[in-house]
């Protein structure tokens, strides 16, 4: 009966230790690139239309199953809303840029080629807005433009997967998300007599990126 518990036992640790080998994800860098869509919500969805661009990725692998990282990315919006009257044509743009850190969990499966992880982000938000009016004839207001520059704190989750191409260098890497912004300056001032509204104070976008990594 020892000697049955005893084998047991070995059998256990050396499948523990095979199984830590086959399925470890070494420490190293990861830095990829990718593209990306953001859908927003709110106050926000009813303005503008979906955003579309992409992001540069950094990330130190502690150890086979934490990372820890930094994310940049740029996404321009288009507007929803038909600003044109009478007299004057109004244009209104807007561009996000996150800059944030990672913290991501990956989770070991059987197949080592599939990677799939979760985790947390959090950072900055840049969210540069352009308003212009443009008159449509000498009797209307004259020509003006105002560039806001908002920057707020936010954060979100994020969850994909990592699949192996070629080599254990290179990673596609296809990832859903959400970026909560719970404060963003909405009013500004055209000049000491007039003011503006952005239309929306916070911001939630719902996305997906889809890119390629490369580990060293």
């Amino acid at each position: 009966m020892k000697k049955t518990i005893l084998y047991l036992i070995f059998g256990f640790f050396c499948f523990q230790t095979g199984f830590s080998q086959y399925y470890r994800q070494d420490k190293g860098f990861l830095l990829g690139i990718n593209a990306g869509y953001l859908y927003p919500t709110g106050d926000m969805g009813k303005i503008l239309k979906n955003g579309i661009g992409g992001n540069i990725a950094a990330k130190y692998l502690i150890n086979e199953v934490i990372g820890i990282g930094f994310e940049g990315g740029y996404y321009r919006f288009k507007s929803k809303l038909n600003l044109d009257n009478d007299h004057t044509a109004q244009e209104y743009k807007c561009h996000l840029l996150p800059a944030l850190l990672e913290a991501t969990f990956y989770i070991p499966t059987w197949n080592r080629t599939t990677l799939p992880y979760f985790g947390v982000q959090f950072g900055g938000y840049l969210t540069h807005i352009k308003v212009s009016q443009n008159p449509l004839s000498s009797y209307s207001v004259p020509e003006v433009s105002k560039k806001l520059f908002l920057f707020s704190p936010g954060g979100g989750l994020h969850g994909g997967v990592l699949f192996q191409l070629a080599s254990d260098y290179w990673w596609m890497d296809i990832k859903l998300r959400a970026d909560y912004v719970p404060k963003i300056e909405d009013e500004y001032t055209w000049d000491e007599y007039s003011h503006g509204n952005t239309g929306f104070n916070k911001m939630l976008n719902i996305g997906a990126n889809i890119g390629i990594l490369y580990k060293f």
